[in-house]
């Protein structure tokens, strides 16, 4: 072999791994993202407990809260109704980062808003915090 001149054998070996390298860092590591954080809130969700300005309030009045991926909301106050039957309020959910904004379906003028900051979400606890103006701050958590 002549000063110059390339072994073929060479060249095919360092294109083939050439070519693999770029397969490898092309692809995405994992396209599923079901345990993201956007969609961990995603699913049903029972209170497990609730303070208010320090003072344990036991069971959140919301025990149940379910989130939809079309980014609708239901939170069933369980026996809250007349002769103990369950009251329900759905609305639609938007996460943006920390806060957990609420718009609900059917609210009186000016509570037509609920804003929530989370302060944990796993993907079997969630925790957020409300201030209640002139009353003071609600945290809830709850299970999944």
């Amino acid at each position: 072999m002549e000063l110059g001149e390339t072994n073929p054998i060479k060249m095919k070996f360092i294109y083939k791994t050439l070519i693999v390298l770029l397969l490898i860092t092309s692809c995405s590591s994992n396209d599923d993202n079901s345990n993201s954080e956007e969609t961990l809130i995603i699913g049903t969700w029972t209170g497990v407990s609730s303070t208010f300005n320090g003072n344990d309030s036991g069971v959140p009045d919301n025990n149940i809260v379910k989130f939809t991926p079309n980014n609708k909301t239901e939170f069933v106050y369980e026996g809250f109704g007349s002769n103990g039957t369950d009251i329900t309020e759905t609305g639609s959910w938007i996460k943006n980062g920390n806060t957990l904004t609420i718009t609900w379906d059917d609210a009186d003028t000016g509570n037509e808003t609920y804003v929530l900051t989370i302060t944990e979400l796993t993907d079997s606890s969630l925790t957020w915090k409300t201030t209640i103006a002139g009353e003071g701050e609600l945290i809830e958590t709850f299970e999944k």
